[in-house]
């Protein structure tokens, strides 16, 4: 007599092998060759280093065949998928890469051609001890020049995928009375619930937040050229340093530059929070000052200053750009009198190299001082020969990062708060639309080979005809709600007062 219910078990039994048989997704075995090099895939994510709390890197694999499988082989795991286009579970990727700190993980690409047989491409990838801060903020905009309707402040989340807009101009006016919205920077990369950002035209000011206060500030006054452009916060105390800046757009018709950005004067002026004050910290006629930055203790103040060709009020920058270059300095702080030494310290002598260094940045931990460098001028995010530059402030010596620069423009840089990343806007790809890259820069300086922030669709960035603008690391998702910067900024702005 048949076993009826044995007979359903074995069927059942037989379907959960089957089913499970199907879904799993195993490299090829017996006969593999070896293409002896990296896989072509996009974004290229071999032989980099990686955080190991990065979202998955997801990618197309570029090779010509029929089939595709993708392993991520390591001691500590293993994980599998069919290609082209990769895409990793979340959960599984992070345990992988959990299991894995400090050690590496071999990318594999098998790739199965017309003639049925596999190939295999390979490449290691390490995964870093140190992980990297979680999110970071940027500004989103179209590569034009007179039109900024469409912008916006977002904050994306490094470990999974989610982004959010943090402000948006569109929010403030109609298309008759548009805004624009610029240089989101966080203090100690947002570890004490402090940011800040600028409305430039319609309800103009400067956005100070603390925590849920929010305040829109005027910055200019009768003493001073202009409001506060860029900005450095600094690390203890409610000062924030700006440089002032008159900035002008010059267009090539015989360049391989689109346009060229001048700063026709420039000075750094220091703003007291809770005062509502403001001072000179360098105002020379005869220089251009900018870029402010401050060291991890507070106790100097970095920017970049030039010389203008002709001396002191004289016109023509338009005829001589090619001669500005800027060098970086530096002016001792001191912190009980909230004084400046007289005289600044030379820190980065690029125009004697004929060289021009801008945007100087200190690593969190004092012992490195990043800058862009390009051959003139001071908006390197146009110049294709713009690289990021580090200088050993034990020693002084500077050096050309030597894994993380490209042959287009590398710019706009952020630490993040162990000392460890580096996230910068770089114009790679296809020399128009800048991205946001990474590199390791380890405890002696030396840094890794740059990839980009990686998508849930790996085409994201093909398709999408946005820039990154001034990325900035931060350790949290800021606080305030759009509502309440509309609310700040239906307010009248504080006026700033001269002097102290």
């Amino acid at each position: 007599m048949i076993d009826i219910k044995t007979i359903l078990t074995a069927v059942f039994s037989a379907s959960v092998l089957f089913l499970a048989s199907c879904g799993r997704v195993e490299v090829p075995s017996g006969d593999v060759a070896d293409g002896g090099r990296p896989p072509h895939i996009w974004p290229d994510y071999t032989a980099i280093t990686v955080p190991p709390n990065i979202a998955p890197l997801n990618f197309v694999i570029e090779e010509n065949g029929g089939e595709f499988i993708v392993r991520m082989k390591a001691d500590g795991g293993t994980l599998v998928e069919k290609g082209p286009s990769v895409r990793w579970d979340l959960d599984d990727w992070h345990e992988l890469l959990e299991k894995n700190r400090g050690k590496e993980i071999m990318l594999e690409v098998y790739v199965k051609g017309d003639d049925g047989k596999w190939t295999l491409y390979s490449s290691p990838l390490k995964v870093a001890s140190e992980e990297i801060d979680p999110y970071f903020s940027y500004r989103l905009i179209e590569p034009s020049f007179v039109q900024y309707n469409c912008l916006s402040l977002n904050q994306r989340n490094l470990t999974n995928f989610d982004t959010e807009v943090i402000f948006n101009n569109s929010y403030t006016a109609d298309e008759s009375d548009m805004s624009c919205i610029n240089c989101h920077v966080p203090r100690n990369q947002y570890r004490d619930g402090k940011t800040q950002f600028h409305v430039r035209q319609s309800h103009g000011g400067t956005l100070i937040m603390d925590g849920d206060r929010i305040k829109r500030v005027d910055l200019s006054t009768d003493s001073t050229n202009a409001a506060g452009v860029y900005q450095a916060w600094h690390p203890t105390l409610d000062l924030i340093a700006y440089s002032t800046n008159g900035t002008r757009q010059y267009f090539f018709t015989k360049d391989p530059q689109k346009v060229e950005v001048l700063d026709e004067w420039s000075d750094i002026i220091l703003y007291d929070v809770e005062r509502e004050k403001v001072v000179y910290v360098a105002n020379d006629s005869a220089l251009l000052e900018t870029f402010p930055a401050w060291s991890p203790d507070g106790k100097k103040l970095y920017y970049s200053v030039a010389r203008r060709p002709g001396g002191p009020g004289k016109d023509g920058l338009s005829e001589r750009y090619a001669e500005v270059r800027y060098d970086v300095v530096s002016r001792d702080f001191d912190l009980a009198s909230r004084g400046f030494s007289a005289h600044s310290d030379t820190v980065v002598a690029a125009s004697a190299a004929g060289k021009s260094a801008s945007l100087p940045r200190v690593s969190p931990d004092g012992r490195f001082l990043m800058t862009c460098v390009s051959d003139f001028g001071t908006f390197h995010i146009w110049h294709r020969s713009s690289d990021l530059w580090l200088t050993d402030l034990k020693d002084g010596k500077s050096r050309c990062l030597s894994n993380a620069n490209s042959e287009n423009a590398d710019s706009y840089h952020s630490w993040s708060s162990n000392s460890r990343w580096v996230i910068f806007s770089s114009r790679r790809d296809d020399g128009s639309y800048t991205r946001p890259y990474i590199t390791y820069v380890d405890a002696d300086g030396n840094d890794s080979k740059a990839f980009v922030v990686p998508q849930e669709d790996p085409g994201y960035y093909r398709m999408l005809m946005k820039s990154y603008n001034v990325p900035e690391f931060m350790v949290a998702p800021v606080k305030y709600s759009r509502s309440d910067v509309l609310e700040a900024l239906g307010h009248d702005p504080v006026r700033v007062a001269y002097g102290k």
